[in-house]
């Protein structure tokens, strides 16, 4: 968590005087005081409020028309199912939602803030709704476009911390995508943590990855991994 809780302070040179510290003080100790403040303990200690996610999913045509050629439809499939069971009852932590973008739309809505999927039912529904939705999808591209509309809204509400994943197919050359655009675009909010995640096409996702900003870009050809 990065919010510590504020607490009393002990051993303190100043503040409010520490009655349990009364017989020190009279024998000349000086750490007689107290004070209210953040404790000096690691991060993770304390959450007041949930962090808050948005993924940011690819349901482009072109998802759906290569993916019998390297499966990455399937891929996204699999990576956001594995999103959906990790985030499984831990609401008081995370609090997320999953957007799509594609040429149609830059914001198809799939999951919405607090209101996450409960069943093994409900959660193959929206891992459905992607894969059908990617075989709907004018061509175009809005990657971009949802990414800026994902730090908008995870940055609505009050959070522990803001971070947006954005999934692609790293199918952006042919939209005049650059790294140096996308990294402007995912670090213009220093509130929010925004990464890239390429999950086909090895060689624009490594030149993609490899031009962001250090430790913005990622590659996944293998949603095991």
């Amino acid at each position: 968590a990065k919010e510590k809780e504020r607490e009393w302070l002990t051993n303190q040179t100043s503040g409010d005087l520490d009655d349990n510290k009364l017989i020190d003080g009279v024998v000349g100790e000086k750490l007689i005081y107290r004070r209210r403040g953040e404790p000096d303990k690691p991060l993770g200690l304390f959450q007041r409020k949930p962090k808050r996610l948005v993924f940011v999913v690819d349901v482009s045509a072109s998802m759906n028309r290569y993916n019998a050629q390297d499966g990455r439809l399937d891929r996204m499939g699999q990576t956001v199912a594995m999103v959906l069971e990790a985030l499984q009852g831990r609401d008081h932590k995370f609090e997320y939602a999953i957007v799509g973008h594609s040429g149609s739309s830059a914001s198809i809505p799939f999951v919405d803030f607090g209101r996450p999927p409960r069943s093994i039912t409900e959660k193959g529904r929206i891992v459905q709704n992607i894969r059908g939705a990617a075989g709907t999808q004018a061509a175009g591209d809005s990657t971009l476009v949802a990414t800026e509309l994902a730090i908008k809204a995870v940055t609505e509400k009050e959070a522990d911390d803001y971070l947006v994943f954005v999934l692609s197919d790293a199918n952006l050359g042919a939209y005049e995508v650059t790294p140096e655009i996308m990294g402007e675009v995912l670090c213009r909010d220093e509130r929010v943590k925004a990464y890239a995640v390429f999950l086909s096409e090895p060689e624009a996702a490594a030149y993609l990855s490899e031009g962001l900003p250090t430790g913005r870009g990622y590659v996944c050809l293998d949603a095991a991994t």
